[in-house]
C-alpha cells in the first residue's frame, strides 16, 4: 500500500483541488477557497516525477472542476434542446474535458521544468495558470468563464489590482499565493508562508488605498433605469404569447419613462419584434424617447443583403438613432455552430442558432442624453457587450480606448435555469468595470441585473427570476486606468514566460530520452 500512495496521490490531488476550486464561485461562493483550493494540487505536483501522470492529473482537475460549474448546460441541451438526459450528460463531460487541456497543460509543463522539489515548479506555476487563462479567452474563439480573478466579485478590496493587469492580474496573485502555501508545506519553508502573508497584506492595502482614493474625470451623475421584464424562455419561445410579452415590456418601459430617467437599458430578447420590420415597435419607442426626453438603448436583429443577420444593440435618442453595436463575440452552440458537419444536431437547441454574423470590431454606441437639470445635453459613448461576450476583457479594452464613457451589458440568461450560470455570468462581467475605470450596467431579462461603480462595487442588483426595474446613478468617465493604457503586458510576459517553460520542458524530455 505503501509504494501505491505517491503514485496516485497527484491524481487524487487534482480531483480534490478541482472540486475545491469550484466551490469557489457562484453558485457556491466560497471566495477564500480560491487560493487554497489549488494547494494540494500544486503540492503534490512539485513532487511529482511522471509527466504523464502530471498531464492526466490536470484533465481530472479540469473534468472535476468544469463538471461542478457548468451543470447548467444539462439543462439547455434537455430542455430546450430535446435531447436525453444522457445527451445532456454527454455535453457537460465533452465540454469539461475540452476545457481540461488547459490545466492539463499547466500541470505537464510544471512537472517538466524542473526535477521533484525543486523551486522552480512553484515559481512558475502562476505564469503557466495566468497563460492558460489567457489562452482559454482567446483561442478557438475563447470562452472566457469562471476566470479565476472573477471568484472575489463581490470582494472590491481583492480587485482593485485589475486596474493594472486585469482579470489575469488578479487570478495571477491568487494563484501566487497557492504557491506559496505549497510551498511553504513541501519544503518546509517558513520564509514561503511570510511572504505569502505579507503578498496577502500588500494586495489588500493596496485595494483599501484605491478604493479611498477618488476617481478623476467623473462627470455629473446621470439617471438611469435597467428593466428586468423576467420573461422565461419557454414563454419567450411560444408564439401566442409574443403579443403579451411584447405589451408588458413596453408598459413596463412606459412607467420607467414617466420618472424621466437619462438612459433606459433593456435586456437582450426583450422585444419580440425588430425594428426594421416593426412599424409598431419604432413608434413606441419613439414616442417614448420623445415624452422623457431619455435614451433608449435595446436589443435588435439587424438584417443584410445575402441573408446576414446580427445581433445589435442601438441607442434611440429624441435626436434619432445612431450606428448600432454589431455583437463581435457569437455563443458558440447558441448563434452559430462551429464544424456543423460534426455537430448537426445541436441546432435543436434554439430555432437561432446558425443565423448570426459576427462584426469584425466593436463599436461604441453614441449620442446625447438629455437635457439635464442644468439644461445641457449630456455627450454619451457606450461601450457594449450582448451576452457572454462582456466577459472577453479585449472587447471593452477596446471600447474605452475608443472613447467610451459607461460599459453597459445587456443579456439573455434565461436559458440556463439554475445550477449557476446567472450568477457566475454576473461575476465575470463585475471586473470590466474595475479594469477601466467606468461604471457597469448590466440589464438581464431574468436576472442578475446590476450597477457596479467604477471600483466595482456593485451599488444596486436585482435578483435572478423577479421582474422589476433597476434604477440608480451613474458617472460618466473619462480617464484612463492603467489597464487601459498598458492593457496586456504583463499577461504577454506571462505567456513568454510559459512559452519558455514549455519549450524547456521539451527540450528536457527530448534529452531524457
Amino acid at each position: 500500500m505503501t509504494a501505491r500512495r505517491p503514485r496516485w496521490r497527484t491524481l487524487v490531488a487534482g480531483v480534490f483541488s478541482g472540486a475545491l476550486f469550484a466551490l469557489a464561485f457562484p453558485p457556491f461562493e466560497l471566495p477564500l477557497l480560491a487560493p487554497l483550493a489549488l494547494v494540494p494540487w500544486i503540492a503534490a505536483l512539485s513532487t511529482e516525477e511522471k509527466r504523464a501522470r502530471g498531464l492526466v492529473s490536470g484533465i481530472l482537475f479540469g473534468l472535476t472542476y468544469w463538471c461542478l460549474s457548468i451543470p447548467w448546460i444539462f439543462y439547455v441541451v434537455t430542455r430546450f434542446g430535446s435531447q436525453s438526459g444522457t445527451m445532456g450528460a454527454l455535453s457537460v463531460f465533452l465540454l469539461a474535458m475540452f476545457l481540461a487541456q488547459w490545466p492539463a497543460l499547466v500541470a505537464w509543463a510544471t512537472v517538466a521544468i524542473a526535477s521533484p522539489r525543486s523551486r522552480w515548479r512553484f515559481v512558475v506555476f502562476p505564469f503557466l495558470w495566468l497563460a492558460s487563462e489567457h489562452a482559454r479567452a482567446n483561442v478557438y474563439g475563447g470562452f472566457p468563464w469562471n476566470m479565476t480573478g472573477a471568484a472575489l466579485y463581490r470582494h472590491p478590496l481583492w480587485i482593485q489590482s485589475a486596474v493594472l493587469w486585469g482579470v489575469y492580474g488578479v487570478g495571477f496573485l491568487v494563484v501566487a499565493v497557492s504557491a506559496l502555501l505549497a510551498a511553504s508545506a513541501v519544503r518546509r519553508s517558513g520564509r514561503a508562508l511570510v511572504f505569502a502573508g505579507v503578498l496577502a497584506l500588500v494586495v489588500g492595502a493596496a485595494g483599501a488605498f484605491l478604493l479611498a482614493r477618488p476617481s478623476k474625470g467623473a462627470g455629473n451623475p446621470i439617471f438611469v433605469a435597467l428593466l428586468q421584464p423576467n420573461i422565461p424562455q419557454e414563454s419567450r419561445l411560444l408564439e401566442k404569447r409574443r403579443a403579451a410579452n411584447y405589451v408588458a415590456v413596453i408598459e413596463q418601459a412606459r412607467k420607467t419613462a414617466a420618472e424621466r430617467p437619462d438612459l433606459i437599458v433593456l435586456p437582450e430578447s426583450a422585444l419580440p419584434v425588430y425594428w426594421e420590420s416593426s412599424a409598431v415597435l419604432r413608434r413606441d419607442l419613439t414616442e417614448l424617447a420623445s415624452s422623457c426626453r431619455c435614451a433608449l438603448l435595446f436589443n435588435d436583429v439587424e438584417t443584410e443583403p445575402g441573408e446576414r443577420y446580427y445581433n445589435v444593440a442601438r441607442l434611440l435618442t429624441p435626436e434619432g438613432m445612431g450606428t448600432p453595436y454589431r455583437k463581435v463575440h457569437l455563443v458558440p452552440f447558441g448563434e452559430y455552430v462551429p464544424l456543423p458537419r460534426i455537430f448537426f444536431f445541436v441546432r435543436q437547441v434554439s430555432t437561432e442558432i446558425g443565423e448570426f454574423s459576427a462584426a469584425k470590431e466593436p463599436a461604441l454606441l453614441r449620442g446625447k442624453l438629455g437635457p439635464n437639470p442644468e439644461n445641457k445635453s449630456v455627450p454619451i459613448s457606450i461601450g457594449t457587450g450582448v451576452c457572454y461576450e462582456i466577459l472577453y476583457p479585449l472587447l471593452s479594452w477596446k471600447q474605452v480606448r475608443d472613447g467610451a464613457n459607461l460599459l453597459v451589458t445587456i443579456s439573455n440568461d434565461s436559458w440556463y435555469g439554475a445550477g449557476g450560470a446567472q450568477a457566475q455570468h454576473f461575476a465575470g462581467a463585475v471586473l470590466r468595470s474595475v479594469e477601466n475605470g467606468r461604471y457597469l450596467l448590466r440589464a438581464a431579462i431574468t436576472g442578475i441585473s446590476g450597477i457596479v461603480d467604477e471600483k466595482g462595487r456593485i451599488l444596486a442588483e436585482l435578483p435572478a427570476d423577479r421582474k422589476g426595474t433597476l434604477r440608480g446613478r451613474a458617472h460618466l468617465f473619462s480617464s484612463e486606468t492603467p489597464w487601459t493604457r498598458f492593457g496586456f503586458a504583463f499577461s504577454g510576459f506571462a505567456d513568454a514566460v510559459a512559452v519558455g517553460v514549455l519549450l524547456f520542458g521539451l527540450l528536457r524530455l527530448r534529452r531524457a530520452r
